[in-house]
């Protein structure tokens, strides 16, 4: 539509100059603005204008509305240009990508497009045109296909133009040379402005770029921020040179999959710093792939990760530590989080970590990340405001509680984790059941020992007040016979019950320690009943209770010991009578049941409370009905019966139905098959009788003048020569003047012990020593053990028991030395 130029230019000449405009503009590093100016230059002489501009719209093909004119533009404003190219009508004309025209501006203030659409001129662009005395112009968009409108190119004629065809098409050439170098010089920009942020990128999140050729064999770029050396030229030896030995194989292993997969590299691994250390890197590299899919480049990054590697292993070695300690700590150890209601009282908590000696101390599994009240059927209320009060103060506690739910007692330390908005309790307990469970039944045992103690003085005293009533009498020398028969008979039972006291104390201590070794043989049960009936009835005919039997014809044959078994029975029978009141019922009873001996003595006595049908047999244990203490004894008959029926392979078990109603004790034992029974040890035995050949020289030694002279009068009274000592030294002195047959000689005597004496007789006297006998209180295993070792032919315990002394008294065989 724009008319011909009235200079018509030679097409050698034209191509000539689209020719070195394409050549100043194909050059990278010719001037933006020099290539612009060549381009106006151009246009205004292939268009035979007499001036025109050049203008750029998009900021990254340039600087930002690079304004070249020639001629008349010098003083245009090219923010004012460029409202004008912006319009919206005239912004629709330029898009479509065709030339406008205005023929002549004194008639016409607008310009036309190819499809015949007029776009109005600005008053402003109308007045400088007019001044400038420019009548026509044509305006060129320069469009580029994906970006757009990239500027304007304006030609300017003084004179109207003709309407007579299209633009030349060699200035349509050079209209497209110039958009095609505008929109180079923005793609240029585009990657320039991509390149900038990329390296801003890495400088920011990384400390190293790096490229490999295809088969990692060649580093041909590195460039580093103060971690390694930077290589600007293709190294060869790069993998010895920044990755330590011990690394190598893990670094070439990762490389190989890389290359394998053409997938991702990325591995963490140490390298050779700068300054000769040794330091931790995070690199990762892309491969980068041809048209045909073949990897030509690896481009990678690496970061130095040192500072963070060490701070990790810090934390693992912390995290390990804090790990073990959990794990190994013999406490329980629980992290929760408590819950509250608006009000903030605590409703619940959370587990959220537990130890592995929580299950042990509590019982509770699989606790983490569950509710309190889920675990639990019945959770005390206390657990939860004990916990809460520590989430909501921050206060620490440290607490005894027993907990009903788990049946245990816990000690309890409670301490707040972290923020308080986050309410985490960490608790550390220990299950201290044994403990208060212990440390009960120890002052359960020391309650007992206190009143065993009382009773044994109580018991003590009564004898001891008859002995020295008794003893009174005697020293006033106003008796006749009669009362003096009486008074010994009261001193004989009064001494024989204070030993029988003595000697139970000393039993339950032998069977408590294991030392009682039981004589055991084939008995019939009928004997040793027959034998404890007539050990009690002297105490049931006391009490004037009736005594009824209930034994089976058939034998009920055991293993045993008919001694001791019949002390079981005489004891259970005499309890009977003691805790039965006067013209009371007792029932001795005997069955087989299940290969089973099953005793049993009943009564009607004043019963047991149901908590104490198991007490009863503990060591002290009186049953606490009124008037027990005032019936004697002192709390350890039914621990030594239990104890000598478990010895045989038995068990008891007491019943009653309760205080008032009587009880019953039952004891089981074994049943013996098809062997022959033997009557019990004793049951019919003859008293013992004084022997018919003594010896005729005695010696007792001991410190106790009273002790000395009171067995020397006794052994005087049942016939012997008899002489008393009071040391060692002289019982040396006597043996070798007297030459006695027999010595009764204390075993803790000062200076020269019963032991060292009795040696010393060994070595002095040899084989023509005399019968050694220690007459002691100490009646331990290991006492007669030393007795034994320092060469003393018999033991006996004070106070002694006439039926052995008597046996020692009987003739014996002559003695020999110890070995």
């Amino acid at each position: 539509m724009a008319g011909q130029t009235p200079r018509q230019h030679d097409d050698n000449e034209a191509v000539a100059l689209l020719y070195e405009v394409g050549t100043l503009c194909a050059r990278v590093d010719n001037p933006f603005a020099i290539c612009l100016d060549k381009l106006l230059d151009a246009a205004v002489r292939l268009s035979g204008s007499d001036g025109g501009l050049l203008q750029t719209l998009d900021p990254r093909t340039g600087p930002p509305d690079t304004l070249c004119c020639q001629q008349m533009f010098g003083d245009l404003d090219a923010s004012a240009l460029r409202r004008e190219w912006e319009s919206s009508a005239m912004a629709a004309a330029l898009r479509q990508g065709g030339a406008l025209c205005t023929r002549d501006l004194q008639s016409d203030a607008s310009a036309v497009a190819d499809d015949g659409t007029t776009v109005p001129w600005s008053q402003d662009f109308v007045r400088q045109m007019r001044a400038a005395g420019m009548r026509a112009c044509v305006v060129h968009p320069l469009v580029a296909h994906a970006d757009g409108l990239l500027g304007v190119l304006l030609t300017c004629s003084r004179a109207p133009l003709a309407v007579d065809g299209p633009p030349s098409r060699v200035l349509q050439l050079l209209v497209r040379q110039a958009t095609d170098y505008l929109e180079r010089k923005r793609a240029e920009a585009l990657i320039q402005e991509s390149e900038a942020r990329f390296r801003a990128f890495t400088s920011a999140t990384c400390d190293v770029v790096y490229s490999m050729n295809a088969d990692w064999s060649v580093l041909l770029h590195l460039q580093s921020r103060e971690l390694v050396r930077d290589s600007v030229t293709p190294n060869q030896g790069w993998f010895d040179q920044y990755i330590p030995r011990e690394d190598q194989p893990a670094v070439r292993a990762a490389i190989d999959q890389a290359m394998a997969s053409q997938g991702v590299f990325e591995l963490e691994h140490r390298v050779q710093r700068i300054d000769g250390s040794i330091g931790w890197t995070h690199s990762r590299a892309l491969p980068l792939l041809d048209a045909q899919g073949r990897v030509t480049e690896w481009f990678g990054t690496a970061s130095d990760v040192t500072q963070r590697r060490l701070a990790r292993d810090a934390v693992n070695l912390s995290e390990q530590r804090y790990s073990d300690l959990f794990n190994s700590i013999d406490q329980g150890y629980a992290v929760i989080r408590v819950e509250l209601d608006p009000q903030d009282h605590p409703t619940d908590y959370v587990f959220l970590e537990v130890n592995p000696a929580f299950v042990q101390h509590t019982g509770l599994q699989d606790v983490v990340g569950r509710h309190a009240r889920d675990c639990m059927a019945e959770p005390e209320q206390i657990w939860f405001d004990i916990f809460g009060r520590v989430a909501l103060t921050g206060e620490p506690i440290r607490f005894e509680q027993y907990s009903r739910e788990l049946g245990r007692h816990f000690d309890v330390f409670a301490f707040r984790l972290g923020l308080p908005e986050a309410r985490e309790v960490a608790v550390l307990f220990n299950d201290i059941s044994a403990r208060r469970a212990h440390e009960q039944a120890q002052r359960l045992a020391d309650r007992r020992k206190d009143e065993f103690l009382a009773t044994l003085a109580h018991e003590l005293r009564n004898p001891m007040a008859p002995i020295r009533t008794g003893l009174h009498i005697l020293q006033m020398g106003r008796a006749d016979a009669g009362k003096t028969g009486q008074v010994l008979a009261s001193l004989q039972r009064q001494v024989d019950h204070m030993v029988r006291l003595v000697d139970d104390l000393l039993e339950v201590s032998r069977i408590s320690r294991g030392k009682v070794e039981l004589r055991r043989a084939p008995v019939d049960l009928a004997s040793v009943l027959a034998s404890a009936v007539e050990t009690s009835t002297p105490q049931i005919d006391a009490m004037r209770h009736r005594l009824q039997l209930h034994l089976p014809r058939a034998p009920l044959r055991v293993d045993a010991d008919a001694v001791r078994l019949s002390q079981v029975f005489a004891n259970l029978l005499n309890n009977a009578a003691k805790y039965t009141d006067e013209g009371g019922e007792i029932v001795l009873a005997a069955r087989a049941e299940g290969g089973q001996a099953l005793v049993s003595v009943q009564d009607n006595g004043i019963g047991l409370a149901p908590e104490m049908l198991e007490d009863v047999f503990q060591m002290f244990v009186q049953a606490g009905q009124p008037g027990m203490r005032a019936r004697g004894g002192l709390g350890i008959g039914l621990t030594l019966v239990r104890s000598l029926v478990e010895l045989h392979g038995g068990s008891i078990h007491a019943s009653s139905e309760g205080l008032g109603l009587g009880c019953t004790f039952t004891v089981s034992l074994p049943l013996l098959q098809d062997r022959p029974a033997q009557p019990a040890a004793g049951a019919d035995g003859d008293a013992p009788q004084a022997p018919e050949s003594r010896p005729r020289c005695v010696l007792v030694v001991d410190d106790n003048v009273d002790a000395a002279e009171g067995l020397r009068m006794l052994l005087e009274t049942l016939g012997m020569q008899a002489h008393a000592v009071y040391s060692g030294a002289s019982g040396l002195e006597a043996i070798a003047e007297l030459r006695p047959e027999l010595v009764f000689l204390d075993i803790g005597m000062p200076v020269m012990g019963g032991l060292e004496f009795a040696r010393r007789i060994h070595t002095r006297f040899g084989s023509a020593r005399p019968m050694l006998v220690a007459v002691t209180g100490w009646g331990r295993d290991e006492d007669l053990e030393r007795s034994r070792q320092a060469g003393i032919d018999h033991h006996l315990v004070k106070p002694l028991e006439l039926d052995d002394l008597m046996r020692i008294l009987e003739p014996q065989p002559q003695a020999v030395p110890a070995p």
